[in-house]
């Protein structure tokens, strides 16, 4: 195995016991109070919880694909593609509360001692830049598969 390709998957054992395993064990670590705060409070723990986990397992495997194929090859560059989005979708999950269709726009209603408070977070702010910096991340890895491609062409050919 090359350094790269341990690198890998060290990287995906990391997001996979970030990702996954803490999600997976969060809930019965959480204290039955909190929990039914976040309940009460319109927050949805199992489906949040569940949306980290899938992101992050979505993430693990790219984290090997990349590491297991050529840089030269297209599927190297839709795995950068796919990793790069994927962050946008934990920006979306985390800043959303769990709602992807509130793009970073969250309230809350939470009732005390006969009192109901609600708070709106608008967090649109930070989707829109992290939509930014995913185009941005985008582009530069297509520049650098298109780079890759150059350097491994047999020397005086003319790159694409």
């Amino acid at each position: 195995m090359s350094q790269r390709q341990v690198g890998s998957v060290i990287s995906a054992l990391v997001t996979v016991l970030i990702f996954v395993g803490i999600p997976y064990l969060l809930p019965s670590y959480l204290p039955p109070d909190i929990a039914q705060m976040m309940t009460d409070a319109g927050i949805d723990m199992p489906v949040f919880l569940n949306q980290m986990k899938i992101l992050g397992g979505i993430t693990a495997m790219i984290a090997l694909v990349k590491g297991f194929v050529d840089k030269t090859s297209v599927i190297y560059l839709l795995a950068s593609v796919v990793q790069n989005v994927s962050a946008l979708g934990f920006t979306v999950i985390l800043l959303g509360a769990g709602d992807y269709a509130s793009l970073g726009l969250t309230e809350f209603t939470v009732d005390m001692e006969g009192a109901v408070n609600q708070i709106v977070m608008d967090m649109r702010v930070f989707v829109y830049l992290t939509v930014g910096v995913v185009a941005l991340r985008i582009i530069q890895s297509y520049l650098e598969w298109g780079e890759a491609k150059a350097e491994a062409a047999p020397p005086g050919r003319i790159p694409p």
